[in-house]
This record gives C-alpha cells, structure tokens and sequence, in this order.
C-alpha cells in the first residue's frame, strides 16, 4: 500500500519518524510534490499509523498535515487508480 503525507512544516522530522518505524515498517518512495511525501508499507492500517505517530510528538496537534492512500482524494475516499490530480485535470 503506497500513502501520501502532506505537510508544508516538520517534513524532515516526519519523514525521519516514519521511516524509523519498525512495526510497521515504511519505506520512502519518493516526493509527490514540493510538500507531499509517499511511503510504501504493508499494513492495511498505514494512514492511522501514521496519524498516531504524528500525534505523538509534541508538535503534532498543531501543525495542519493530511494523510491518504495514493489515489484517495480525501480521507475514506473511493481510491481511485491514477493519481487523484490527473483525474481532476482530466474532467476540465
């Protein structure tokens, strides 16, 4: 399962607390966009995973993040099989 993170602060540190996690364990795929982070894991509860680890940090209630399934357009969203930005420019 490959998840997008979205955040314009804390990228450096939530990229580190994602990768150093070991149950599950997530890998970094690459940079989406400038702020949009994708990891591949196994588990199918990766985006609450990532939310809880967030969360934990002192900073995580404050700063404004999202976390998706790639081809979620939001959060309990259909997952669509492109990516959800292509579909959109292709519907104009």
């Amino acid at each position: 399962m490959l998840v997008d993170v979205f955040s314009v602060l804390k990228q450096d540190e939530i990229r580190c607390l994602i990768e150093s996690n070991e149950n599950p364990k997530f890998k970094f795929v690459k940079m989406l966009r400038k702020y949009e982070m994708q990891f591949e894991c196994d588990d199918d509860n990766a985006c609450e995973v990532v939310k809880k680890l967030i969360y934990s940090q002192p900073w995580g209630r404050v700063i404004v993040f999202r976390v998706l399934i790639h081809g979620q357009f939001f959060e309990g969203g259909k997952v669509y099989e492109d990516d959800p930005i292509k579909l959109m420019m292709k519907r104009k």
